[in-house]
């Protein structure tokens, strides 16, 4: 098993233009990244182009790459934000479309696909203590900032800060435990 500096190495190899390199980061972060922006945009197939073009971005920018010390957060930020793109990209179209044109309706195993994992989130969700899943669901559900969050709460914006990371922690401890 790789560890943090194999990945760092692997980042300097694709910097100089070691296509074998990337390919190697490629197959051993694939399918988790493929997880993740499922989780974030619900869909699959998605999911599988943001990853895919996440890893064309840092083949294309490899000269200019600095990934200084966590590659895997690194990439895990770059999915992330290539979701949020893609997102606001896709709703920036479906605004432009027309209502009439949209007739597509989430058929009856799409409705109980997104009710189990919403069940399986809040499940997950409700193991945070009072406090933490406050400010968890005050950031991801309702999309205040730190700033935002701390003023709500009446703490300061580091601990806010703080609690987020502790919450996203647990949650990801909580997901690989059970299976989620």
């Amino acid at each position: 098993m790789m560890n943090g500096q194999d990945d760092l190495l692997l980042i300097s190899l694709i910097k100089q233009g070691d296509n074998r390199a990337l390919d190697c980061l490629f197959r051993k972060y694939y399918y988790s990244l493929c997880r993740f922006a499922t989780y974030l945009n619900n869909r699959k197939d998605l999911a599988e182009e943001v990853v895919a073009d996440v890893f064309f971005k840092i083949w294309e920018k490899r000269e200019s790459l600095t990934v200084e010390k966590n590659v895997r957060s690194y990439l895990f930020t770059a999915t992330r934000h290539t979701c949020i793109n893609y997102m606001k990209q896709e709703k920036y179209v479906m605004e432009e479309l027309n209502d009439d044109m949209i007739e597509e309706t989430p058929g009856p195993d799409d409705e109980l696909m997104y009710h189990e994992l919403e069940t399986r989130i809040t499940d997950l969700i409700n193991y945070l203590p009072q406090k933490r899943k406050a400010i968890f669901q005050l950031n991801r559900f309702e999309g205040f900032t730190y700033n935002e969050i701390a003023e709500i709460l009446s703490l300061s914006a580091k601990t806010v800060e703080n609690q987020m990371g502790k919450a996203i922690k647990q949650l990801k401890l909580l997901q690989k435990t059970y299976q989620i």
